[in-house]
């Protein structure tokens, strides 16, 4: 037994100087720490301390080495370069609180005396296991803290998300007190902190605690060893797994990508059923995707938990092999599309106006503005789509700005909304969309144009009428009649020709389109495309020609309308009927009394009710 316990004290003596050594290496690879003289920061670091009454003063520096802010000591607080440049005031402010939190509950003190008791109490493997558990609430009982001081948790969260972006290396072998040190809590971090979730609170009692100290030193001592190992699957959590077996749900993309995230989770469904009146099928979508989305951020940062325990053994690829862990940047990518997919479901349980959404909040809509020059091109979508969803003209300049990204998919997006706002201030981007490479995106642009006519150039109009896409043509023939029927009766024969050329196009949509047009122009006489057009193979067209010549009233289309009236069709002779009705000339009149004797019984019908309305 002598032997055995001087095995151990030599054992945990080495662990212990390790753990030294590796915090002082740590230590030298922060750098120095030199004292923060920006005004604002100070300011706001005062501010919090007074508000938390924290009787002492606080240092707060910098240091080159760091990736994330940590504090340190009883009274340090030391920032990486990159938090005094890339950080807005308001996510500034949560970090300070954050880690002025950590030194409130003196967590880098009781986190090193844990380290310390875990590698001297090295034979109970649980010591780490209880470690890393307490590292976790006080992480989440700081953002509770950060969140009463600074009133919202939507700029902690948004800070966690540019913390992620920074944190490119591996995790330190010695644990600090920092803000996003377990990358793998920050998905659920974030969606507390957008929900504003609080962690619930055990009341404590003297003899509860007393106890668990008890209990822990006897398991420590009299507990038989237990041998860490890495496995080499990823252990799927309890959420992928009834995913799996829902047959409603849909697959996971094996590139990890997170295909819809929302921000309502199990516990809070019953809360917000109850105030906002969801459906239950609603509630149950939500369920199902929320499963889905935890469950594929959790397979893939499953790694991220296991990787500090001990290097993983090199083997060959094989179909059965899991995929390697995703890189820092496709973490903080997938952090980033979390928050903007959370940011639209979290103002849509809190405001609805009909088929858009409000934010009451006044929280959403900036984050997912900043959203938009997200490095992450699914971010830059997912923020695009949800400001769609959002009837805010704040948003109009930032999507105006979206009209130019290097992704189509962000473009398009971005025109749709702007449709939808109808805001007069996107009009010259809309017009410069009409010339994008992509058609999705001159589609789009042509269809927000629709409620701004007057805003539209003729030269534009023109372009589009041209376009080589079916769509975009069609659509453009809407916008140039709007154009000349609007409040300043714009009269360009430039658009006349064109749409004119169009009744010669090969698709027979545009060719009706265009027909149909020309009745809305205003012409006195028939142009000679559309007496072509009355021997067409579709007897749409055909009597979409009938309807054209009657509109116009021009006694040269009677001999085409007499043809008409013997077609195949019985709605292209009806139409024909009716359009000699409309021209008030004598070849008109005898062409009406000659379809009174007509062998089709709907022909001789409609040509009485018209010769029973003419006046002359």
């Amino acid at each position: 037994l002598t032997f055995l316990l001087s095995v151990w004290a030599i054992v945990a003596g080495l662990w212990c100087l390790l753990y030294l050594l590796q915090r002082a290496r740590a230590f030298r690879r922060i750098g120095p720490r030199v004292a923060v003289d920006h005004d604002g920061l100070l300011q706001m670091l005062e501010s919090l301390r007074v508000a938390g009454a924290v009787g002492r003063p606080i240092r707060l520096t910098t240091a080159r080495g760091l990736m994330s802010p940590v504090a340190l000591g009883a009274d340090e607080i030391v920032l990486p370069e990159a938090a005094l440049t890339d950080l807005e005031p308001e996510q500034q402010r949560s970090m300070l609180a954050h880690e002025l939190a950590h030194l409130v509950r003196r967590d880098p003190a009781w986190l090193a005396l844990a380290c310390l008791i875990e590698r001297a109490l090295f034979l109970q493997p649980l010591n780490r296991f209880a470690r890393t558990r307490l590292q976790d609430a006080a992480e989440y009982l700081c953002d509770d803290w950060a969140v009463r001081r600074t009133g919202s948790g939507v700029p902690l969260a948004t800070c966690l998300v540019k913390v992620a972006e920074w944190v490119q290396g591996t995790p330190q072998f010695v644990p600090l007190a920092g803000m996003a040190e377990r990358r793998s809590q920050l998905v659920t971090r974030i969606h507390r902190l957008i929900e504003g979730r609080p962690m619930p609170h055990a009341p404590r009692t003297l003899w509860l605690s007393a106890g668990a100290i008890v209990l822990i030193g006897v398991t420590a001592m009299a507990a038989p060893a237990v041998t860490t190992h890495t496995r080499q699957t990823p252990i799927v959590p309890t959420d992928m797994q009834a995913t799996a077996a829902d047959p409603q749900g849909d697959a996971i993309g094996a590139d990890g990508t997170i295909d819809q995230i929302v921000a309502d989770t199990g516990d809070s469904v019953a809360e917000v059923r109850a105030i906002r009146g969801m459906s239950q099928a609603e509630m149950t979508r939500i369920r199902r995707d929320t499963r889905r989305a935890f469950a594929d951020a959790r397979r893939s940062m499953s790694y991220a938990r296991m990787a500090p325990l001990a290097p993983m053994p090199a083997i060959a690829p094989t179909p059965s092999t899991p995929a390697m862990p995703p890189t820092p940047s496709a973490f903080a990518s997938r952090v980033r599309l979390d928050v903007a997919r959370g940011m639209s479901r979290a103002a849509a349980v809190w405001g609805r106006e009909g088929d858009r959404q409000r934010d009451t909040t006044s929280i959403a809509v900036p984050a997912l503005i900043s959203a938009l020059k997200d490095p992450d091109v699914q971010v830059r979508r997912a923020a695009v789509q949800s400001l769609a969803n959002h009837d805010d003209p704040r948003a109009v300049p930032a999507l105006i700005a979206a009209l130019k990204d290097d992704d189509a998919e962000v473009r398009t997006g971005a025109a749709e909304a702007l449709g939808q706002l109808e805001d007069e201030r996107a009009s010259p981007g809309l017009v410069g969309a009409l010339s994008d490479k992509h058609k999705d995106v001159r589609r789009a642009a042509l269809s927000a144009l629709q409620s701004l006519p007057g805003q539209v150039p003729v030269e534009a109009i023109l372009s589009a009428l041209g376009d080589s896409d079916t769509d975009v043509r069609q659509s453009a023939i809407g916008l140039a009649i709007s154009r000349m029927e609007g409040d300043e009766g714009l009269k360009d024969s430039r658009l006349t020709a064109a749409i004119l050329k169009l009744l010669g196009d090969p698709s027979a949509d545009i060719r009706q389109e265009a027909l149909s047009a020309v009745g809305e122009l205003g012409l006195k006489e028939v142009p000679s495309a559309v007496f072509g057009m009355a021997k067409d193979r579709s007897a749409d067209i055909r009597q979409q020609v009938a309807s054209v010549l009657g509109r116009i009233g021009d006694p040269k289309g009677v001999p085409t309308l007499r043809e008409l009236l013997t077609d195949e069709n019985s709605e292209v002779r009806e139409s024909a009927v009716n359009a000699l009705g409309e021209i008030r000339d004598r070849s008109a009149l005898e062409a009406l009394v000659g379809a009174l004797k007509s062998t089709d019984p709907t022909v001789r019908r409609a040509a009485a009710e018209a010769l029973g309305q003419r006046e002359d």
